[in-house]
């Protein structure tokens, strides 16, 4: 039986189909929205994380727990430059560099405030996704080999500093009672961070400026960029026996440092967000599954309906398969036409809700969340959407198919 005989026949009673096909497409709404703002705040969370550092470890000193040659327990490990030496030996460091934190008064022309400054090398700008104007730049190797007087300027520092942001770049500020140049401010980004203050907040300097001026002889954190996230344990327990023995303690004493691993955070919020949205999924498909219970009665009212045509047709031959088919297509048909409006009202509402403008501090921090139609969101909907369909119309189809034709001919 062609197509066009299939939906005939489906469309008989057209309140029953209609409202029927009107409950698929909720159904199908339901389910695609719900899985579609499940996936946008994954990605949204994704992306603001991988904005605080990508294969990023940040090693911090700790105390060492037991007594191990004449070092007693509970003695506070300080990191050094020897330290970061070290790790960039190792086979899965990418780079490894100093990071010296500390606050200090900044000042230009009758503005001043109080902000948190890192030390650096230039490699931090690509670790931390840390964007700059056109003719902007960080940190470069140059201003290492010359420890330069230059400052790249937090977002959320330079509005505090300057009245237009944008004319940063190129002006000379009071940092303590040194003077720096200004040259590069960071654009804005949505990011959660692990430490002290998010990087809007951070101003950076080159790191041998620092030593420079203060000549430290310890260094508050390594940021190690790695490069296999597979590895990312075997060289956490490398770092920490090297470390252990540059500070004479017990390699086998895993506090003697500490590890912020962002790529560890990222996954858990991965593994929550793909939990919520099972949840949300199976909420959904329950609205789903209703609106199948309903193409089923049309499908068994079709089928009481057409008892003695179906009793003709086995008569003269047609197969079980064939009456099978037919009812579990037509099934299928009023799923597909219900699904396919199911889905255009979602990329609608998807796309009134990109036009909604939110603001506030959380979005700022966070990001503005917008619902994903993905392919794989788009695939889960279809398959559920199939299994109501075909499920729906094969119980019927199989009643039809059951008909003795010699009863169905004397059915009235």
């Amino acid at each position: 039986m062609q197509i066009r005989e299939i939906i005939s026949e489906l469309f008989y009673e057209k309140t029953r189909i209609i409202l029927t096909i009107l409950a698929i497409a909720w159904g199908t709404f339901s389910i695609a929205i719900m899985l579609a703002i499940g996936e946008g705040l994954r990605v949204n969370f994704a992306k603001t994380m991988a904005n605080a550092g990508n294969n990023l470890l940040t090693v911090s000193a700790g105390y060492t727990t037991k007594n191990y040659h004449g070092l007693p327990s509970n003695t506070k490990i300080k990191l050094t430059m020897h330290d970061v030496l070290s790790i960039k030996n190792i086979p899965n460091v990418i780079s490894a560099s100093a990071q010296y934190s500390f606050s200090a008064d900044m000042r230009y022309r009758e503005k001043k405030t109080t902000a948190m400054l890192f030390a650096v090398t230039p490699d931090y700008a690509t670790i931390h996704n840390i964007s700059l104007g056109a003719k902007e730049r960080f940190i470069n190797a140059v201003d290492v080999q010359n420890k330069s007087s230059v400052i790249v300027l937090g977002s959320m520092t330079a509005k505090l500093l300057f009245t237009n942001p944008d004319e940063a770049v190129g002006k000379i500020i009071t940092l303590g009672d040194k003077l720096f140049l200004v040259v590069g401010v960071m654009q804005k980004k949505s990011e959660l961070h692990t430490s002290s203050a998010p990087d809007s907040r951070l101003n950076w300097i080159p790191v041998t400026t620092y030593e420079l001026l203060t000549n430290p002889q310890y260094v508050s954190n390594i940021a190690v960029y790695y490069a296999n996230i597979n590895l990312l344990e075997q060289t956490q327990k490398q770092i920490q026996k090297i470390i252990a023995l540059n500070h004479a303690a017990d390699p086998t004493d895993a506090a003697v440092v500490n590890f912020s691993d962002l790529a560890k955070d990222q996954q858990q919020v991965n593994k929550f967000f793909f939990g919520m949205q099972i949840f949300l999924g199976i909420v959904g498909s329950l609205t789903l599954l209703i609106a199948g219970v309903g193409i089923a009665n049309v499908m068994y009212a079709s089928v009481s309906r057409a008892t003695r045509e179906i009793g003709t047709r086995m008569a003269l031959g047609a197969t079980k398969w064939q009456i099978l088919s037919h009812y579990i297509i037509e099934s299928l048909v009023a799923a597909v036409i219900g699904g396919s409006i199911g889905i255009i009202i979602t990329l609608l509402v998807i796309y009134l809700i990109r036009l909604i403008p939110l603001q506030g501090k959380l979005i700022d921090a966070i990001g503005k969340p917008e619902p994903v139609l993905s392919f794989s969101v788009l695939t889960v909907v279809i398959i559920i959407l199939g299994l109501v369909g075909f499920f729906a119309g094969f119980f019927p189809a199989r009643s039809a198919a059951k008909i003795d034709p010699a009863e169905a001919l004397t059915y009235e």
